[in-house]
């Protein structure tokens, strides 16, 4: 991007050279002028300064008045950056990452760019945030479940039956938990948080019904390598199974899991309801995930540029809300279409079993700053 930007510099400076020199061109020899000719000069190079104040105050294209971060368009530079995402093409979380790349594109009138990677194409999230850390990566889509692992106290953001429906959770993350949340990742990661992205709620597709929660006794269910889903299951009787997602299907067929617990699109888009027949409506954990850009990478850009990216966030945020709402009741009825069975699981007897103190990462000053934050803006 610096030999980028070095490149336009270095034209703008030739440019500006050859300008001056055609500036500096002698006048022609004219005839002495008359009175109405002198007059009606004057009048033509009045009107041209005008043209031209305008069109200096047309160039200075400022923020919609109603964006919530101000920038002048006019001093953006040319950027084009690079965004990787585990997320595969056509699915929901692949969607909301093209609009947020379109539209950091639209409000800089094409001068910033964000050129997408989808299916780990440029790495895991573990690789990329390795890579944002050290800033040879631009910006990468990482969920808060997969910082809990390097930060724990962030943990407190996604403890399970935390949040009762979509608002509400977009509330709080626009609020001073969401910015408390960031800044932890910028602290601990040295990473920019441009805006979080609300997911849907999280269930279990198992291949016996779970109606209460003793039903859950020493089941084997896949859950994601985060100590935060290991602690829960087990506070829930069953026997959580970190797998990878590539092994999940074949785990389930063969009966070394019985099931796995994750949102309804992953439970579509991996035809897991082929061998989990039965959706019990559990929706124990919303975890949302994040444009995440390295701070090494957003320090270098000016203010300007640097809001720019936050609107396009936060935007891009608002817009996987309300794409989360309408997908979520989606692919629940093609689940329903493909003759899943939904099951009314009994959540009471399951979010008894649910103690926050019990967490590791509770234990600290910043879990627990975090978590009253939340608690205040619900």
């Amino acid at each position: 991007m610096k030999k980028k930007l070095a490149a336009l510099l270095a034209t703008t400076l030739v440019v500006s050279s050859l300008t001056g020199c055609l500036n500096n061109t002698p006048p022609e020899t004219k005839a002495p002028e008359t009175k109405v000719e002198t007059e009606a000069a004057k009048e033509t190079e009045a009107a041209k300064d005008t043209e031209a104040a305008k069109d200096t105050e047309a160039a200075k294209e400022e923020a919609p008045a109603d964006a919530t971060y101000t920038y002048n368009v006019d001093n953006l530079g040319e950027h084009t950056f690079s965004l990787s995402t585990t997320a595969s093409s056509g699915s929901a979380l692949a969607d909301v990452t093209h609009h947020f790349a379109d539209k950091v594109s639209e409000l800089s009138g094409g001068k910033m760019k964000v050129d997408v990677y989808e299916g780990s194409a440029l790495g895991s999230e573990a690789q990329n945030l390795e890579a944002l850390t050290a800033g040879t990566l631009d910006i990468t889509v990482i969920a808060v479940e997969f910082y809990v692992n390097s930060i724990p106290q962030v943990g407190a953001a996604i403890l399970p039956y935390m949040y009762d429906d979509y608002d509400q959770v977009q509330k709080v993350l626009e609020g001073e938990a969401g910015q408390y949340t960031s800044q932890q990742f910028l602290d601990v990661a040295k990473v920019k948080n441009l805006g979080y992205y609300v997911m849907a709620f999280r269930n279990m597709y198992t291949t016996k019904p779970i109606k209460t929660v003793d039903d859950m006794a020493e089941m084997k269910i896949r859950v994601p390598e985060s100590s935060l889903y290991v602690d829960t299951f087990k506070m829930l009787g069953a026997a959580p199974t970190p797998l990878p997602m590539g092994e999940v299907y074949t785990a389930i067929d063969t009966g070394v899991v019985s099931g796995l617990e994750n949102t309804p699109d992953t439970c579509l888009n991996n035809s897991f309801f082929e061998v989990a027949k039965y959706f019990n409506m559990t929706n124990h954990l919303n975890a949302p995930t994040t444009f995440s850009m390295s701070a090494k990478v957003f320090d270098s850009l000016n203010e300007d540029e640097q809001n720019l990216l936050l609107e396009a966030g936060l935007q891009g945020s608002r817009y996987g809300l309300e794409s989360t709402k309408t997908s979520d009741a989606e692919y629940r009825q093609q689940l329903k279409d493909k003759d899943m069975e939904f099951v009314e699981s009994d959540v009471e007897s399951m979010r008894a079993k649910i103690d926050y103190t019990a967490y590791p990462f509770m234990q600290s000053d910043e879990a627990k700053t975090l978590f009253d934050l939340i608690q205040k803006t619900k």
